[in-house]
């Protein structure tokens, strides 16, 4: 990736972009919609390792249990200092996906026309049920082990279809699902990422 100022990667409203990288990933699987009890495909976005992100985790100092943490100031500097590209080192699959580049939105509405905008929830990218039309909720998708983005294990796993983008990715997510979710881990090995525990 370039290195490009965060403030000149914005969305289609203005919104700064928190994630980009030089592929991604369109997954698809199967849910039963609650609305109409009928199978619907869904739609999921993944970056690869190597992706950036300006979201990356504030590191606290643990050496002291009794710590309160930051001090008001470095709070402060840490809250309105100006976003800063990090370099990921595992996949992640984003949801809350507020906002996303032209050309990947693009690609979207090629291959997962279900996948789109949702106006009642102020334009945030939703799964729509392919029979009944009713939008389709993020919590059930990915979270908990055995829906549709959260398989149990690889056999699982390999329900889920996945396709490789070669071209730039860009958005603004509400919600990463990163390697350090032990859940995700049969996901990201049928993308070809095998993850462990650190050391």
């Amino acid at each position: 990736m370039t290195a490009e100022d965060p403030t000149s990667m914005t969305g289609p409203d203005g919104e700064a972009y928190n994630i980009r990288a030089a592929s991604y990933f369109v997954l698809q699987a199967e849910h039963r919609c609650t609305a109409c009890a009928k199978v619907s495909r869904v739609a999921a976005l993944a970056v690869p390792p190597g992706h950036e992100s300006t979201e990356g985790e504030l590191e606290l100092d643990e050496d002291d249990a009794d710590s309160p943490g930051l001090d008001p100031q470095a709070f402060r500097d840490w809250l309105f200092s100006p976003a800063q590209w990090q370099t990921m080192p595992g996949p992640a699959m984003i949801s809350s996906t507020r906002a996303l580049a032209p050309e990947v939105a693009q690609t979207l509405r090629t291959l997962a026309p279900f996948f789109r905008q949702n106006p009642a929830q102020s334009g945030e990218w939703s799964n729509f049920c392919e029979h009944c039309e009713r939008p389709i909720w993020d919590g059930a998708l990915y979270p908990t082990p055995g829906q549709a983005f959260c398989p149990n294990d690889a056999a699982a796993a390999a329900h889920v279809s996945t396709q490789r983008i070669d071209a730039p990715f860009a958005a603004f997510f509400g919600m990463c699902w990163t390697d350090s979710y032990r859940n995700k881990w049969p996901l990201f090995a049928r993308l070809g990422y095998a993850c462990s525990e650190a050391e």
